[in-house]
């Protein structure tokens, strides 16, 4: 075993990494000077050619050692092997000159550090000369003239105890330098204890064998090759299993970690932070509206688009933290030793390194990421830090993308809230648990009413009354929100054919019912409204649906097609909360729109205390419509002043608490009775 590491640690404080360093380089460099000098050439004559034999394997097998695992341990090198049988034969000399050398010239080739190839060479052979103390204490003295030849049964004792000797010396001493690792000790010793153990006497095994044949007969030396056979074919099949090994803890598009691995990564940091300052830091990234690159531009492209991303952020992080593909567009780093003020520069190293435009196809493609973090504690586990870390991006996506949000317990309620959402509005469509209300849309000039507007409320019978900003995004999110919108429309159709057929002054009134994004890019939705309209009986025209700005802009090209089909049915279209969107202007005059509402965003600034920036938006927005032939419906109107506002602005119908707020149908059944008109 060899030590390893990625930083120089100080060699000369009063330490036990100081005190290892420098005994097992002292004494085992002496030890090496020692041998040197006493092989002479007398004494390398005498060892004749099973010497050059096993020299060469030495050589050559310490330059290919056994690596089992990229998860556990260092390589074992099948040398030690000959190295023991070298030391059976004739002795310590010769064994620590043929095992220095081929150290060294593996610790050079590999161009590691001075300080660290001082000490492997010095505790390989310090482990070797506590074997043959064994030796000398069973009164086995080799040396290159009088060679052990005569092996048998009966050496076996001291054969095992030497390499038990060699095992636990070796291990002891490599992990003298726990320190450098952040460990203590005893855990840097137990935690490879039987991995070293199992390989380590696994290869010794053979070692009796070798110093038998190398010396059996006058040129049984030249079969010592033979016996290398069976030590490659364990190489050969570590490096198989270590092929597969990677295969299954690395994904294949990027080359990265995934889950299988990352989790492993956070349960070695986890375990290095309560020896080492700062925090384990979770980061979950997902790339925003990668899904348009996908459909634009192809899976082909949205892949080496991936790969891009991956190079650009595994430059971004420290030598020593985890980049993880997590799946699909989402990343996953692990950062240990990082202090709380830290994690602002971490964050912005990352989205700095997501700044300028890939290349793509041809053509310049802007990437953003929307990343959570979570900070580690006491308690935290990799699932833990993981589901924080989820948790905090898809709050930093429902802010807009783009942004970076740190986890807080707050979000374990809002989780499980929408969790419960996600549940309960399933059984609330098989249970008849949702409700329709209506809120009557007026002629502001006599406030007669001209129709209404279908909103969905849920009754929860475990939790109460539930808002639609809070179950909507959560029906949105599983796709419930398809039945349950075609729930409301047929609900809303039939009451309103009621309405126009039982109430007088009713047969005029139109009803507006909201249609979801999901609706809108749902197969069949025409054929489905179409079907609405037959069982109810109402005249299309009666009908308006209503969309949002954001629903538009998320897929433009299939919903335009969409809305043209609704439209050559007869109904109207509005666009809801207009303003609050993206290019208003730039898309509506594609749309086949009839009608837009102005979002009470703006209503609530009109009146007695006029806004400076929300009247002359409200005032464009009229002429605008009017001058495209819309019409227009202000909604949030709560108070005579706004009214008034809005009709010297030149709207004509507004809907809001000034008339009513919204009522179920029986309640509004009531109201349309009595209703008497408001100047």
């Amino acid at each position: 075993m060899t030590s390893g590491g990625a930083a120089r640690p100080s060699l000369w404080r009063p330490s036990l990494f100081s005190l290892t360093w420098q005994g097992c380089t002292w004494i085992g460099w002496a030890l090496v000077v020692l041998s040197l000098s006493q092989l002479d050439p007398e004494a390398l004559k005498a060892m004749g050619f099973p010497l050059l034999m096993i020299g060469a394997v030495i050589v050559l097998s310490e330059l290919r050692p056994i690596v089992m695992s990229r998860l556990v341990g260092n390589p074992v090198s099948i040398s030690l092997a000959f190295v023991f049988a070298a030391l059976y034969l004739w002795g310590l000399y010769p064994a620590v000159a043929l095992h220095a050398g081929a150290v060294l010239l593996s610790e050079l080739l590999q161009r590691k550090p001075a300080w660290k190839f001082l000490f492997n060479v010095g505790q390989d052979v310090c482990s070797v000369t506590a074997a043959w103390l064994v030796m000398v204490a069973a009164g086995v003295t080799p040396s290159p003239w009088t060679p052990q030849t005569d092996i048998s049964g009966q050496d076996l004792w001291w054969i095992i105890l030497s390499w038990i000797v060699y095992h636990l010396v070796n291990l002891a001493l490599v992990s003298g330098l726990a320190q450098y690792y952040g460990q203590t000790w005893w855990e840097s010793f137990s935690d490879e204890f039987w991995f070293y153990t199992v390989s380590v006497l696994a290869v010794l095994a053979l070692s009796p064998l070798i110093a038998i044949v190398a010396v059996a007969h006058p040129y049984s030396w030249t079969l010592l090759p033979l016996l290398l056979l069976p030590l490659l074919a364990v190489q050969k099949a570590a490096q198989m299993s270590r092929e597969q090994e990677h295969q299954a803890l690395h994904d294949p598009l990027t080359g990265l970690p995934n889950r299988l691995l990352l989790t492993d990564r956070i349960e070695q940091a986890l375990a290095r932070s309560g020896r080492e300052d700062g925090d384990v830091v979770v980061m979950f990234l997902d790339l925003d509206l990668f899904k348009v690159v996908n459909d634009s531009l192809g899976h082909h492209a949205g892949d080496a688009l991936l790969v891009d991303v991956a190079t650009r952020l595994q430059s971004a992080v420290r030598s020593g933290d985890t980049l993880a593909r997590f799946g699909g567009d989402e990343f996953v780093i692990v950062c240990d030793g990082v202090g709380s003020d830290e994690v602002g520069t971490v964050t912005s190293r990352i989205t700095r390194a997501l700044h300028n435009p890939f290349m793509s196809e041809q053509r310049h493609v802007s990437v953003t990421a929307s990343i959570g973090v979570a900070l580690a504690n006491a308690l935290s586990d990799p699932r833990t830090l993981l589901r924080d870390a989820d948790a905090a991006m898809y709050r930093a996506k429902a802010r807009g993308r783009n942004q970076v949000v740190v986890f807080h317990e707050d979000m374990h309620k809002e989780a499980d809230d929408r969790l419960q959402d996600a549940v309960g509005l399933r059984r609330a469509l098989d249970h008849d648990e949702f409700r329709v209300v209506y809120q009557p849309i007026v002629d502001m000039a006599t406030g007669e009413p001209v129709g209404m507007e279908a909103l969905i409320r849920w009754q929860d019978p475990h939790r109460g009354p539930q808002e639609p900003g809070v179950f909507i995004p959560a029906a949105e999110e599983t796709g419930l929100i398809v039945p349950m919108g075609y729930w409301v429309l047929d609900t809303a159709l039939t009451q309103m054919q009621a309405w126009r057929q039982e109430i007088p002054g009713a047969k005029d009134f139109f009803v507006a019912v909201n249609i979801s994004a999901r609706q809108l890019l749902a197969r069949g939705l025409v054929e489905r409204v179409e079907q609405s309209l037959r069982t109810s009986g109402i005249p299309a025209s009666a009908v308006q649906l209503e969309i949002t700005e954001s629903a538009v802009m998320n897929d433009l090209e299939p919903i335009v097609d969409t809305l043209v089909a609704l439209r050559a049915l007869g109904l109207s279209l509005a666009v809801d909360d207009f303003g609050t969107g993206y290019s208003s202007l730039a898309y509506l005059k594609r749309l086949p729109v009839t009608t837009v509402k102005i979002d009470r965003s703006f209503v609530s600034g009109l009146g007695a205390h006029d806004d400076a920036f929300d009247r002359p938006i409200v005032d464009a927005i009229i002429k605008m419509a009017q001058s495209l032939r819309l019409e227009v419906i202000a909604e949030g109107v709560e108070d005579t002043s706004q009214r008034q506002a809005l009709m010297q602005l030149g709207a004509g119908v507004a809907q809001g608490y000034l008339w009513s707020r919204p009522l179920p149908a029986d309640q509004l059944s009531d109201w349309l009775t009595v209703r008497q008109p408001t100047h």
